[in-house]
C-alpha cells in the first residue's frame, strides 16, 4: 500500500484593519494558534511608521529568546529592514539592511523563508528587494520554533510607533506572483 503525503496550505490574518502601536505596545499570538509550519513560512503586512527610527526596533519576532528568532524582522537605526532567522550553525542569519522606509507612507512588506530552498527573501510593495541564501546546503538548516509570535515590542527590543494592518501568516513560501497579488489586495478574492 502506497501512502501519499501532502501539505495543507494554511494561512491566518492576525491583524486586519489598521491598529496603532507605540514602542511599548505589542500583540502576542501563541504558536498553537498559528498555521502549522513544517519547513516554510511567509509573512505579509502593511506598515506605516509615524516617526523616524533612531534605534533598533522590532516589527515581529517569533521565539522565546532574543536569539531564538525564526522569523524576525526589525528596523535599523537608519529605518532599513533587518531580516533574521536562527539556523543550526548560527542564531543570527539573514539580511542586514535593505529598503530604507520613509515615515507617513504605507508599505507592503513580505518575508518568505524556505528550508528546502535554503533561502530568505524580502519584498517591499510587491518588488523583490533582497535575499539571503544558505551556502552549505547539506549541513546548514533553518531552525523553526514553537515560541509565541510578537508583533511590535518583542524580547529585548521596543516596537515601532506607527500603524500595522493586513498581517498575514502563511505556512508556505509565497511565490513572487502570490506576493504581487497580496500587495494588490487580490490574493484571496473569490
Amino acid at each position: 500500500m502506497k501512502v501519499e503525503k501532502f501539505a495543507i496550505k494554511e494561512w491566518a490574518e492576525l491583524i486586519s484593519s489598521p491598529i496603532f502601536l507605540q514602542e511599548k505596545d505589542h500583540q502576542i499570538f501563541n504558536h498553537i494558534d498559528l498555521p502549522l509550519v513544517k519547513n516554510e513560512l511567509s509573512i505579509t503586512l502593511r506598515l506605516r511608521l509615524q516617526n523616524p527610527i533612531f534605534k533598533w526596533t522590532s516589527i515581529f519576532h517569533k521565539g522565546t529568546d532574543f536569539l531564538i528568532r525564526t522569523p524576525k524582522l526589525e528596523l535599523t537605526p537608519k529605518t532599513a529592514l533587518h531580516a533574521r532567522f536562527t539556523g543550526n550553525w548560527t542564531n543570527n542569519a539573514g539580511i542586514d539592511e535593505i529598503g530604507k522606509l520613509l515615515v507617513q507612507k504605507w508599505y507592503h512588506i513580505a518575508y518568505t523563508l524556505s528550508e528546502p530552498k535554503k533561502r530568505l527573501d524580502i519584498y517591499i510593495d510587491g518588488e523583490w528587494v533582497g535575499f539571503y541564501s544558505i551556502q552549505d546546503v547539506k549541513s546548514q538548516n533553518i531552525m523553526f520554533n514553537d515560541g509565541p509570535l510578537y508583533i511590535g515590542q518583542a524580547i529585548g527590543l521596543d516596537g515601532f510607533n506607527g500603524e500595522i494592518s493586513n498581517f498575514r501568516y502563511f505556512n508556505w513560501q509565497l511565490s513572487t506572483n502570490e506576493i504581487k497579488e497580496d500587495f494588490a489586495g487580490r490574493l484571496f478574492e473569490s
